[in-house]
């Protein structure tokens, strides 16, 4: 097998790191709320593309840039290390950093479950440190631009349910692409419920005013402010897909969303994302729907600082009155899911026309 070519010339520098690779330390400051210090990773693509993993959270992904445009939100809480204390109710949110990537589950997603104590907002997952496995980084003098890391994310109780995720994160130098791999196991001796959703967090620069967002299918349920309690919302399709400017309605837990079941491509994946024509760039998730065959976009375009639209591929329900087929999952003792999730930062008018091709209707 032939070995991969690399964008850089090898003999023209003598440290990965020039170029671009993974580093690994520790976030110290600031910490507006006091407390310790936060694992990182740090990864360069070499192709404009940078992004922080959070270790001490999952391994998911805090803030992102490309070629100089942020491309993630990020809440006041900054990158805060974790705690038992936001596993209940909605004490997520006290200690949630926003980001490009925030996983929920294994168990829940959305709202905690009524009457299960065990139960909190969007999961345990972001609130759980990762074991780090695994750092591989470029050796473009053998020809070898992959760079990952593997991880170790274990949701335990004795008695259980115990669940772990085994996570790689892959890159390859010189290319604006970010691979995630989950491979997610019941590792107690008891049927679990199991529910999973990448909660994708697009925040300014990138995420502006007219900026388009790309998908499309058929429509679930939709909701409206004020949340919780869920109210459906009387949905104007056309108005979702065009990003408005700060709305005064969005102030506090101001918000709306949708939730569909995504067109796909013949080949069964699924690829959405966003436009942003007067910066020249775009964002692109791709997924299998035989994974993740539901896709909620959340919209919050708070008056002060708060800006952020979700894009969020799932597998299981956001709401406990959803009636959906695809709603409820369990795993048996032993059982493994893999869940596969592509982001891509664009450029280029044949690359922005590619993603736009993707976009569709939304069907009742």
């Amino acid at each position: 097998m032939a070995k991969a070519k690399t964008p850089f010339d090898p003999e023209k520098f003598e440290n990965i790191f020039q170029v671009g690779g993974i580093t690994t330390g520790t976030i110290d400051w600031p910490q507006p709320n006091g407390g310790g210090s936060c694992r990182v990773a740090m990864v360069d693509t070499g192709s404009g593309l940078r992004f922080t993993v959070a270790l001490d959270r999952g391994g998911d992904i805090l803030d992102a840039s490309y070629k100089g445009c942020a491309l993630a939100y990020l809440t006041p809480n900054g990158p805060t290390p974790p705690s038992h204390a936001h596993h209940a109710d909605l004490e997520w949110l006290s200690g949630w950093p926003g980001g490009l990537v925030t996983t929920c589950g294994p168990l829940n997603i959305g709202l905690p479950t009524p009457g299960d104590r065990h139960s909190s907002l969007h999961g345990h997952f972001s609130n759980t440190p990762a074991a780090v496995n695994a750092i591989i980084n470029p050796d473009p003098w053998q020809r070898k631009p992959q760079m990952s890391i593997d991880l170790t994310v274990r949701d335990t109780r004795f008695f259980g349910p115990n669940v772990e995720v085994r996570r790689r994160i892959a890159c390859r130098l010189g290319e604006s692409v970010i691979e995630i791999h989950d491979r997610v196991s019941n590792i107690g001796d008891r049927v679990m419920p199991h529910q999973y959703l990448y909660h994708v967090n697009l925040g300014h620069p990138l995420l502006d005013r007219g900026v388009r967002l790309i998908y499309g299918g058929h429509f679930d349920a939709s909701w409206d402010l004020p949340t919780p309690p869920y109210k459906p919302s009387s949905i104007r399709f056309p108005s979702y897909k065009r990003v408005p400017d700060a709305l005064a309605s969005h102030a506090g837990s101001g918000e709306r969303g949708l939730i569909i079941r995504p067109a796909s491509t013949r080949n069964g994946k699924v690829r959405v994302g966003l436009i942003n024509a007067k910066r020249g760039i775009g964002f692109e998730l791709s997924f299998l729907r035989s994974q993740l065959p539901r896709l909620a976009n959340w919209q919050h375009f708070g008056p002060r600082g708060s800006y952020v639209c979700g894009l969020e591929p799932f597998n299981g329900a956001l709401r406990d009155d959803d009636k959906s087929p695809l709603a409820k999952r369990t795993l048996r003792p032993g059982q493994t899911v893999n869940y596969d999730l592509t982001l891509s930062a664009l450029e280029g008018r044949a690359a922005l026309a590619d993603l736009a091709r993707c976009d569709a209707t939304l069907t009742k």
